[in-house]
C-alpha cells in the first residue's frame, strides 16, 4: 500500500494580505482558484510521517512578513506551469532549514523558495502587475494530511 500521509507545515497569510491581493488579482483578471481555495506559503511538505504534536518550532514573532513579493511562474512536473507570488522571508527560509536538520524531513526540494501558489496549469501571461505592498503571515499550522 502507498503511503498517501504528508507532513505539513505552512504559514497563513493575514486577512488584510488576502484581500488585498485577490483584490490585485481580481483588477487584472488573472485567475486565482487555487489561492481563494487555500492561501498559504508551505513551509515544509515531506512524505515523513511523524507525530505533528512531536513537531516543536522555535519561538517566532509573528506576524511574518514578506517583502519584494513579486509574480513568478514556476515550471512543475506535477501541476504544471503555476504562477505564485514569490518574496522574501529569512524566517520562512529558517524554519524550513531548521525543520529539515531537526526532523530530518525529506523534501522534493534542498531549499525554499517562499511563495504563495495563486493558479495551478496556468498559461504564461506576459503582463503580470506590480506589487507594492508587503505579504503579512499571523498564523503558522502544523498538520499531517
Amino acid at each position: 500500500m502507498i503511503n498517501t500521509h504528508r507532513t505539513n507545515i505552512k504559514t497563513l497569510p493575514d486577512e488584510n494580505t488576502i484581500k488585498k491581493i485577490y483584490n490585485l488579482l481580481n483588477r487584472h483578471n488573472i485567475p486565482c482558484i487555487d489561492f481563494q481555495k487555500d492561501s498559504h506559503c508551505t513551509i515544509i511538505y515531506s512524505p515523513d510521517i511523524i507525530n505533528i504534536n512531536d513537531v516543536v518550532l522555535p519561538e517566532i514573532e509573528l506576524p511574518i512578513i514578506g517583502k519584494n513579493a513579486h509574480f513568478e511562474f514556476f515550471d512543475t512536473h506535477d501541476d504544471g506551469i503555476v504562477l505564485v507570488i514569490e518574496f522574501d522571508s529569512f524566517i520562512v527560509k529558517d524554519l524550513f532549514k531548521y525543520l529539515k536538520e531537526k526532523y530530518k524531513f525529506s523534501t522534493k526540494y534542498d531549499e525554499i523558495r517562499p511563495h504563495i501558489t495563486i493558479q495551478k496549469n496556468m498559461l504564461k501571461k506576459t503582463k503580470l502587475p506590480h506589487i507594492n505592498f508587503d505579504l503579512y503571515f499571523d498564523k503558522i499550522i502544523k498538520e499531517s494530511i
